[in-house]
């Protein structure tokens, strides 16, 4: 079983070249090549018994670990489509429940309007009080704090006041001071 191939190779040998460019229309014709021809056997012999041993054990590990992925895949998919449906339900048996609850809440409230209205018109009233006193706590906050706002204007304004009263009459005492110079100087 042993096959016998022949391999051939040519070697060329050629005169190196300067770095320096030269014309291509006045070329050296090349020197003669040597051709070397060398025969060689090869013999090609069959893998060994662990080789081949080797290469089926690591064949079956990953036929092995591919089935197990495929196994895994397949019930994350189921997985997925199972939960899918399943929240599908959910969602309408949950939207079924609140309008059934809103429903019973509706109902409820109707009745004890129709059944307890002593019960029903004091619950309005304490709720119209609560109402009442939370519309006045705002309206008192309110006018607090517009007062307060007030006040801090009136404040700013009565210091500018003051200020342009006092340089003014400054002013107007050295316009004095110099008018009284001049009719003095004058006289």
């Amino acid at each position: 079983m042993a096959d016998t191939t022949t391999t051939t190779s040519t070697n060329e040998t050629t005169p190196k070249r300067s770095t320096a460019k030269r014309s291509t229309s006045t070329r050296k014709p090349a020197t003669t090549a040597r051709k070397r021809t060398t025969t060689r056997a090869t013999t090609k012999t069959s893998p060994s018994r662990s080789t081949v041993k080797r290469n089926r054990t690591v064949a079956a590990n990953e036929t092995r670990e591919a089935a197990g992925a495929q196994v895994r895949a397949a019930k994350t998919t189921a997985n997925y489509g199972r939960s899918i449906a399943e929240r599908a339900a959910l969602v309408s048996v949950g939207a079924t429940l609140e309008a059934r609850d809103r429903a019973v809440a509706i109902v409820n409230e109707i009745r004890d309007l129709a059944t307890k209205p002593e019960t029903s018109i004091s619950k309005f009233e304490r709720r119209g009080t609560t109402a009442r006193n939370q519309a006045q706590r705002d309206v008192k906050k309110a006018r607090t704090r517009l007062e307060r706002e007030l006040r801090g204007r009136r404040r700013d304004a009565e210091k500018l006041v003051k200020a342009n009263r006092t340089r003014v009459e400054r002013e107007v005492g050295s316009v004095i001071g110099t008018a009284k110079d001049r009719v003095t100087a004058i006289a």
